[in-house]
């Protein structure tokens, strides 16, 4: 277990078209949107993990990953110094700043990728 990491904190959704995404997950599936931030990210309302659809052009969706788990760190630099200690495979040299404050991805050995996040912006 990562050594500040709690739980799974948020889902993101990658879709090419935010409108048809919107339609699709507040008309269909009743979702509600909780916020906007800015016209490629919204998140939505959900009681347990928060979900975050994200626009993403189709040369990155293309079969690429389209749902990416988002774990939660207490302390996001010595949870990437650690991984990488390990011998996990770190995307990002810095860690990168997101609305909720900031975050950086691993990848599995199947090409999978995974959010560590930090809500620094939210203490």
């Amino acid at each position: 277990m990562l050594v500040n990491a709690k739980q799974s904190c948020v889902l993101t959704i990658k879709v090419e078209d935010m409108e048809k995404a919107l339609q699709f997950y507040t008309k269909v599936l009743d979702f509600e949107v909780s916020k906007h931030y800015g016209e490629n990210i919204v998140s939505l309302v959900h009681n347990e993990i928060p979900i975050v659809l994200e626009k993403c052009d189709e040369a990155t969706s293309a079969g690429g990953q389209k749902v990416l788990l988002g774990i939660l760190s207490d302390n996001l630099d010595e949870d990437v110094n650690r991984l990488r200690e390990k011998g996990a495979k770190i995307l990002f040299d810095e860690s990168m700043p997101c609305p909720p404050g900031r975050y950086n991805m691993i990848e599995d050995p199947f090409g999978n990728q995974l959010e560590l996040v930090e809500f620094s912006n939210f203490q």
